[in-house]
C-alpha cells in the first residue's frame, strides 16, 4: 500500500490555503483570519516532513537507468526548495511580526508566491510520477 500519494494532500492544500488567508491577512486584515493563515502554513510544513520521508523511501526503491529516476529527482529537489522558501517565509513572519512595513511585506508575499509555484511544480511532477509513470503504485 502507497503511504506517500497519501500523505502528501494535505500539507498540499494547508500551504496553499495557509499561503491564501496568510497574505490576505497581511493585506487586507480582516480580523477572522488572524491566526489562521499561520497556523495553517506551520501545519502543512510540518506535515511536509512524513511525506517527504515517504517520498525519499519510494525513491530508493526506483533504479538509476529507470525512467521515472530523473524527474524522482527533479520532484525531490523542488520538494526540499519548497520546504526551505516556506520554513524562510514563516520564520520572516515570525521575526517581523504583525508589523510589517510595506518593503517586508513585498518581500514576504514575493517568497510565499515563489514556495506556492516551487510546491505547485512539485506537485505536478509527482502526479506524473504516480499516474503516468505508476511510482509507488505498482
Amino acid at each position: 500500500m502507497p503511504l506517500h500519494p497519501r500523505l502528501v494532500h494535505f500539507p498540499i492544500a494547508l500551504l496553499v490555503l495557509g499561503t491564501i488567508a496568510a497574505l490576505w491577512y497581511a493585506w487586507r486584515q480582516p480580523p477572522w483570519l488572524k491566526d489562521w493563515g499561520r497556523l495553517s502554513l506551520f501545519t502543512g510544513w510540518v506535515l511536509t516532513i512524513p511525506a517527504l520521508i515517504t517520498g525519499l523511501i519510494d525513491k530508493s526503491k526506483l533504479t538509476a537507468d529507470s525512467p521515472a529516476a530523473q524527474l524522482a529527482d527533479r520532484h525531490t529537489t523542488a520538494i526540499f526548495a519548497m520546504w526551505i522558501l516556506y520554513g524562510l517565509a514563516l520564520y520572516w513572519q515570525m521575526r517581523w511580526g504583525r508589523e510589517m512595513n510595506d518593503r517586508q511585506r513585498w518581500q514576504w508575499t514575493a517568497l510565499l508566491l515563489a514556495a506556492t509555484a516551487v510546491l505547485l511544480l512539485a506537485g505536478h511532477w509527482g502526479g506524473q510520477l504516480v499516474y503516468e509513470l505508476g511510482v509507488g503504485v505498482q
